[in-house]
C-alpha cells in the first residue's frame, strides 16, 4: 500500500487510499502540475511483471483517453511509476449504483430509466469510436453530486479480460457477462448492450437475473436459462418494459436491439407512457449519490436525478392496413357530423345535436363540445375498467338536442383508485405486512442479506414507498437476513495485493496487516491469516494477515584467530547461525580455531544468515565439526577425505 504524501512520478501526491480492485489500488491525489484531484489506478504487482497483460494495459488505456463525454470518466494520463503502471483518471465524488442498489433495492421505473439512458449514452460514444467496454455493471457506474451517472473502466477491461480468472474477479463480473462473453466468443458492442440490460433488470426489481454459488454455474445460466420477466418479481412493472428488458437479454445478438440508439428510444417511450409518480416532476424517487452521515439510516440526504431530455422520434407511418382504417374512421366521423348537421337544420336555430364524446379524453371530449357551442362542465369517477382521463359518460346524451351553449356534463376516469404506498423500511417484517394490508395492498415478503439492515427488518418494498398504486396491488417486503455468510479465501503464500483483491472478490474487508521478518519468503508474502481459509464470515468481515518482511542487514563480527566456541558464541548472538567447516591442518596452535569466514568479517548480512567457519583440525579431515556429536555407542562420521571428523572444539 502507498502511503499518503507520496509522490507518484513526480507529479501525483497521494491523499488517501479509496479502495482495492481485481487489477490496482485505487487512491485520491493531487495533479501538483495542473492543481486538480485525480483518481489514481496502480497497477498490482503480479500484474506489472506481465509483460504482456502491461502492453495491453498501455494500449486499451490510450484508446480510452480519447473518449470525452459528459457520462464517461475520463483519463488524463498514464505512466510507469516504482516497478508498476498507473493511470490517472477524472476523480468523480459520488457512489457506485451497486452500493444505491444494495441498500435501496429496486428504484423507482422512471429514475431506472433516466440512469440507463445515461449509461447508454456513454456506451454509444464510445461504440462510435470503436472502443467496447466488455466488463459494464452497476459496480462501474458512478452517481456524482448532481446524480448524473458516470461510466468508469471504459477499454481498460479488455486488457484485464484474460486475467479474470486469475484476480478472482470473474464471480462479480459474470451476473453481467454476455453469453457470448461466457462462451469465449468474440465481444461487441451487443454484448455491452447486453449488460446494460442485467443492470436495468437490477434497477427495476432489486437483484440480477442469474445467481449462482459459483462463476462457473452463473455463466452457464447466461447461456442456457431464460429469465422471469422483471414484472414477476414487481407487478407495478408495465408490460413495454418487460419487453425492452427481455430483448436486451436475448440470447442471439442478433436479437438484441441494433445498437445503443435503439435501445434508448424504446427506453424513452416507455418513460413517457409512465404515471407520474412522488419522485416530482421528473418521475423519479430521491436518490442518494453520497454516503449517509454517522448514524444515519442509509439513503438519508436524497438528491434528484437531474430530469434526462426525451428523445422523441417522430412516429413512423401507420401501416397500410392502418391507414384504411383510419380513412373508414375519417367517412364515418364525417357521416355522424351530417346527420347531427341535419338534426340541427331541421330543428331550428339555436338548437344543437350533442356529439358523442364518450371513450374520448377528456381534453378531446372539451374540445368538441365547444367546437358544437356547448359548455362542457367535467367530474371525475375512479374505474377499474377505464383508463385515467378517458371520458366514461355524458349527459345529455349522444343526439339529444339542446340550446346553443347548454351544459354537457362529463365523467371523467380517476383510473383505479389509488394510495401511496406507506413507508415502512426499518419496520419489523410482521409490522410492515400488517400495516400495508390495512391500507389495501396484497404484500408478500422475500429475504435478501443486507450489511447495513438488521436481521428481520425491512429494507425496502417494490415498488418503492411513496409510489401511488391501485388498492389490490401486489408489493413484495423486502426483508433483511443480516449479512450472508461467504468462504474466507486461502491468501496464505499470495502477494500482500493479491490478497487484498481475493478478500475484496469475496466482499470481505482487510483487517489488521502484520509485518513478521522472514529470511525465508519474500517480502509482502503472506505468510498467516486469521481466521483460516474456509471459514465462514459475514459480509464485510474482516480477515487479517501476517506478511514476511525482509530480516535488516547487519555487520558480521570478525572471528578468525578465535576459537570454534567463542567464535559460534559471537556469531548467535549477533543474530547469525554459525556453521563450522574442518579444514586439515599440520600446525598444532591452528586446531580449533577459526581459519576463515565466509561472509567475511565486517561485511553486511541479513539477521538469520548463515555464516560459515573453517576450523582447523589436525590431519586430513574436511567435514563439518558441528553440529557432529559422538557417543561412545556411535560410529564416527567421515570426512570427505574418509577421516574421522573432529568433535567441536571448545
Amino acid at each position: 500500500m502507498i502511503e499518503a504524501e507520496t509522490i507518484i512520478d513526480g507529479r501525483y501526491r497521494v491523499l488517501e487510499r479509496l479502495g482495492s480492485g481485481g487489477m490496482a489500488e485505487v487512491y485520491l491525489a493531487e495533479d501538483q502540475l495542473l492543481g486538480r484531484q485525480v483518481a489514481l489506478k496502480v497497477l498490482h504487482q503480479h500484474f506489472a511483471e506481465d509483460q504482456e497483460f502491461v502492453e495491453r494495459f498501455r494500449r486499451e488505456a490510450s484508446s480510452a483517453a480519447g473518449l470525452s463525454h459528459q457520462n464517461i470518466v475520463g483519463i488524463f494520463d498514464r505512466g510507469e511509476w516504482n516497478g508498476t503502471y498507473y493511470i490517472a483518471m477524472e476523480y468523480v465524488a459520488g457512489r457506485s449504483l451497486k452500493a444505491i442498489v444494495r441498500e435501496q433495492g429496486a428504484l423507482d421505473p422512471a429514475v431506472a430509466i433516466d440512469i440507463v439512458v445515461q449509461i447508454l449514452r456513454g456506451a454509444r460514444f464510445a461504440h462510435r469510436r470503436g472502443v467496447v467496454h466488455r466488463d459494464l455493471k452497476p459496480h462501474n457506474v458512478i452517481l456524482d453530486e448532481e446524480g448524473r451517472a458516470r461510466v468508469t473502466d471504459f477499454g481498460i477491461a479488455r486488457a484485464g479480460a484474460s486475467d479474470m480468472t486469475l484476480t478472482g474477479s470473474i464471480m462479480g463480473t459474470a451476473q453481467y457477462l454476455s453469453p457470448e462473453q461466457a462462451q469465449g466468443q468474440a465481444v461487441s458492442a451487443a454484448s455491452d448492450l447486453y449488460s446494460v440490460g442485467v443492470i436495468l433488470y437490477e434497477l427495476l426489481t432489486g437483484v440480477v437475473p442469474f445467481e449462482g454459488e459459483t462463476a462457473v454455474a452463473i455463466a452457464f445460466k447466461q447461456v442456457s436459462a431464460e429469465p422471469l420477466p422483471p414484472s414477476a418479481l414487481n407487478p407495478a412493472l408495465p408490460a413495454a418494459l418487460d419487453t425492452i428488458v427481455l430483448r436486451a437479454l436475448a440470447k442471439d445478438p442478433a436479437q438484441r436491439f441494433v445498437d445503443a440508439d435503439e435501445f434508448i428510444a424504446a427506453l424513452q417511450q416507455a418513460r413517457l407512457a409512465l404515471p407520474l409518480s412522488a419522485g416530482g416532476p421528473a418521475g423519479g424517487a430521491p436518490i442518494s449519490t453520497s454516503p449517509p452521515p454517522d448514524g444515519a439510516h442509509p439513503g438519508t440526504g436524497p438528491l434528484l436525478l437531474p430530469a434526462v431530455e426525451p428523445f422523441v422520434e417522430e412516429p413512423p407511418p401507420p401501416p397500410p392496413n392502418r391507414r384504411r382504417l383510419w380513412l373508414w374512421s375519417a367517412v364515418l366521423a364525417l357521416l355522424v357530423a351530417g346527420a347531427i348537421l341535419a338534426v340541427v337544420l331541421s330543428s331550428g336555430s339555436g338548437r344543437v345535436a350533442v356529439p358523442d364524446v364518450v371513450g374520448l379524453s377528456e381534453a378531446a371530449a372539451v374540445g368538441r363540445l365547444k367546437s358544437a357551442g356547448l359548455t362542457p362542465v367535467a367530474a371525475s369517477r375512479a374505474s377499474t375498467t377505464v383508463a385515467n382521463g378517458v371520458v366514461l359518460a355524458q349527459t345529455p346524451v349522444y343526439g339529444h338536442v339542446v340550446k346553443d351553449g347548454a351544459r354537457v356534463s362529463l365523467l371523467v376516469s380517476s383510473g383505479p383508485p389509488t394510495t401511496p404506498l406507506e413507508n415502512v423500511e426499518g419496520l419489523t417484517a410482521a409490522r410492515a405486512v400488517s400495516m400495508l394490508r390495512a391500507a389495501g395492498f396484497k404484500p408478500t415478503t422475500k429475504a435478501r442479506a443486507s450489511t447495513s439492515v438488521g436481521e428481520g427488518l425491512v429494507i425496502a418494498t417494490a415498488p418503492a414507498a411513496g409510489v401511488r398504486l391501485p388498492v389490490g396491488s401486489a408489493v413484495t417486503v423486502l426483508v433483511s437476513s443480516g449479512p450472508s455468510p461467504v468462504r474466507v479465501p486461502d491468501t496464505v503464500g499470495q502477494t500482500r495485493a493479491a490478497a487484498e483483491a481475493a478478500l475484496v472478490t469475496a466482499e470481505l474487508a482487510v483487517g489488521t496487516i502484520t509485518q513478521q521478518v522472514s529470511a525465508t519468503q519474500t517480502p509482502e508474502t503472506v505468510l498467516s491469516q486469521s481466521p483460516a481459509a474456509a471459514s465462514m464470515l459475514r459480509v464485510g468481515g474482516k480477515v487479517n494477515l501476517v506478511v514476511a518482511k525482509a530480516p535488516k542487514d547487519v555487520a558480521v563480527p570478525e572471528v578468525v584467530g578465535e576459537n570454534e566456541t567463542e567464535a559460534a558464541a559471537a556469531l548467535g548472538r549477533a543474530g547469525f547461525a554459525p556453521k563450522s567447516v574442518a579444514a586439515p591442518t599440520s600446525e598444532a596452535s591452528q586446531v580449533g580455531v577459526v581459519l576463515k569466514q565466509s561472509p567475511a568479517g565486517r561485511a553486511s548480512a541479513p539477521k538469520g544468515a548463515t555464516v560459515t567457519i573453517t576450523v582447523g583440525v589436525l590431519g586430513g579431515a574436511t567435514t563439518p565439526t558441528t553440529p557432529t556429536t559422538t557417543t561412545p555407542t556411535t560410529p564416527a562420521t567421515t570426512g570427505a577425505t574418509g577421516a574421522p571428523a573432529a568433535a567441536p572444539a571448545g
